[in-house]
């Protein structure tokens, strides 16, 4: 009978006391068997660590996970990215998976997306995303609408990144279950506030090409305190340096994943989506290749410490 692969859990806490106790059932709720949990607490002001260990204490938590959690807080904050490779530095899973603190999973969820991922050969996979609010039922308003509806860019294109030139189609990075494998070849989550996540998937696009599933969700609280919701000058700067390394990433041919090479003017393919996007998506990628604005971006990189 084949082992299942290990997947580890990791939480990254931050001041969610009223959420995380769901977040960490419903990792321990998944139908799939070989899991590790590992809460790292970036030195919340509420009482998320005091709950994060009592739960790690009670013995059904222990047996379902067989005994593989572990618990650590920051001594200092450190911000999510950093957070999060710290878990998963001392993880023991083959894959890895990230839980926010505030949102849920679906309990077939890893039984699903490891079998797709398997079907497709892939490194790594997303899902659909389903909004829930504060109460955790799910939420119908315009704006959970209109979260859920980015992911239709998927619908047509022949790989997963002419989807996201514009837009980060995986929605979080609670919503990625990867290998540590890829993990490691694109060189973990940089020092980024509001778009860690789009940054990692854009990365991993270009690395190996995802599995994406529509039979589970990720389930994606709204809820009035949510990091997108306060983004300002620093997210829209963070989200221009993630754009022009990305798309000159592409122009200097820095690709592995082998579906976009199927298509040998696949450059043409990726100017195309972007132009698609607009003229402003137009005007960024033409200045990706400017020498000169190469140079300032490494400066600006070096003085928001973005790496």
């Amino acid at each position: 009978m084949r082992k299942e692969p290990l997947i580890s859990v990791i939480i990254p806490s931050y001041n969610y006391e009223a959420y995380i106790g769901q977040a960490a059932e419903s990792a321990a709720a998944q139908s799939y068997p070989e899991l590790e949990l590992v809460i790292v607490d970036d030195c919340s002001k509420d009482a998320s660590f005091a709950l994060i260990s009592a739960l790690a204490e009670q013995e059904r938590i222990k047996e379902r996970f067989s005994g593989r959690i572990i618990v650590r807080r920051n001594e200092r904050n450190l911000g999510a990215h950093e957070t999060i490779n710290r878990a998963a530095g001392l993880a023991h899973g083959e894959y890895l998976a990230i839980l926010n603190a505030d949102d849920l999973f679906e309990s077939n969820r890893f039984s699903v997306m490891l079998e797709e991922m398997r079907r497709k050969g892939a490194m790594w996979g997303f899902s659909r995303v389903r909004c829930i609010g504060a109460d955790g039922k799910p939420l119908e308003t315009e704006q959970a609408q209109a979260f859920e509806r980015i992911q239709e860019k998927l619908s047509g294109k022949r790989h997963t990144a002419l989807a996201a030139v514009a837009e980060n189609i995986g929605i979080s990075t609670g919503n990625l279950l990867f290998s540590r494998q890829l993990y490691e070849g694109i060189g973990g989550f940089k020092n980024y506030k509001y778009v860690h996540d789009y940054d990692f998937f854009l990365r991993a696009c270009l690395y190996d090409e995802p599995a994406f599933t529509a039979e589970t969700a990720y389930l994606y609280r709204l809820h009035g305190e949510n990091s997108f919701l306060s983004l300002h000058e620093e997210g829209v700067r963070e989200n221009r340096v993630v754009w022009l390394e990305f798309y000159r990433a592409v122009q200097r041919g820095e690709v592995a994943n082998r579906v976009i090479l199927e298509n040998p003017a696949y450059l043409q393919e990726f100017y195309e989506a972007v132009c698609a996007e607009g003229s402003k998506k137009r005007t960024l990628w033409k200045l990706a290749r400017n020498p000169l604005l190469r140079a300032g971006l490494k400066l600006v990189k070096a003085k928001y410490r973005m790496e």
